[in-house]
């Protein structure tokens, strides 16, 4: 199992495909397998560094809370590490606030960014949401129940309606190995609660693809639109179908809209 230890943490890591360098950068609590639909189409262009952040997988589970600025400097770190600096990257979701930290004090490392189904700060229903999440965690709710609720705000509509299908998809989540802790997804948790990018995406120089889902009601357009208009230059796309999690429910279609960008 290829491992690194990157500042004080040790992050599990691997390394696909063949081409210009790519890292791929998770959501809140999830880990390399997060990008498995998207990287059958991603590493037939690029070499694609996944890994498993801070708190999450095959990865230490280090005292929290953490903050996002830690998890970027773990990702500048890492790609360091493995010497594969420059290269470009996609953040998802709170790996997307992971990237423009990244984007923001380290923009040397990178050649181009795309910020996938993300934002620059929590909303109130987002805070919200995250208290949902947390309470069926801690109160020991059967972890079908409780993907079954997070998947509600994450697919498309017409997979919701597929109650079967539904179902099916918690119990494949929940028999997946490496599964993230309570501890580390708190610690994760705490450092969407508190971050803010939007006073300093002004800095942001690597050209940045700004890349959300019409149908995706947790980080909704709106906050798409705001970074794409705090970041120099940004281009915003809106793809007409997926919701938060798109790189997984319509993968074709979302993986090309980065290699299109990443490609120009």
């Amino acid at each position: 199992m290829p491992t690194a230890q990157i500042n004080d943490a040790e992050l599990y890591y691997r390394i696909e495909g063949s081409g210009p360098p790519l890292l791929l950068i998770a959501g809140l609590g999830a880990n390399a397998e997060a990008w498995g639909a998207a990287l059958p189409f991603l590493r037939e262009h690029f070499t694609c560094i996944v890994y498993d952040s801070r708190g999450t997988g095959r990865s230490s589970v280090t005292d929290g809370p953490y903050r996002i600025d830690q998890l970027a400097d773990d990702a500048v770190a890492l790609v360091r590490t493995l010497g594969m600096a420059p290269l470009a990257a996609v953040g998802w979701s709170l790996g997307g606030s992971v990237l423009q930290s990244a984007l923001i004090r380290h923009g040397d490392v990178f050649t181009r960014g795309v910020l996938l189904n993300t934002f620059p700060n929590y909303t109130p229903l987002q805070h919200a949401w995250l208290d949902c999440i947390l309470a069926l965690r801690d109160t020991g709710t059967e972890r079908a129940a409780q993907l079954a609720f997070a998947l509600g705000w994450t697919m498309s509509p017409g997979f919701l309606s597929d109650h079967a299908k539904v179902m099916r998809r918690a119990e494949l989540i929940e028999a997946a190995p490496n599964a993230t802790t309570n501890a580390g997804y708190r610690a994760q948790a705490e450092a969407v609660r508190v971050y803010d990018s939007r006073a300093d995406l002004n800095r942001i120089t690597a050209p940045t693809l700004v890349l959300c889902g019409a149908q995706d009601v947790l980080t909704p357009r709106a906050q798409s639109e705001e970074i794409a208009r705090l970041v120099p230059g940004a281009t915003l796309r809106e793809l007409p179908q997926g919701g938060h999690v798109m790189a997984q429910e319509f993968p074709r279609e979302t993986t090309q809209a980065i290699i299109d960008y990443l490609k120009q």
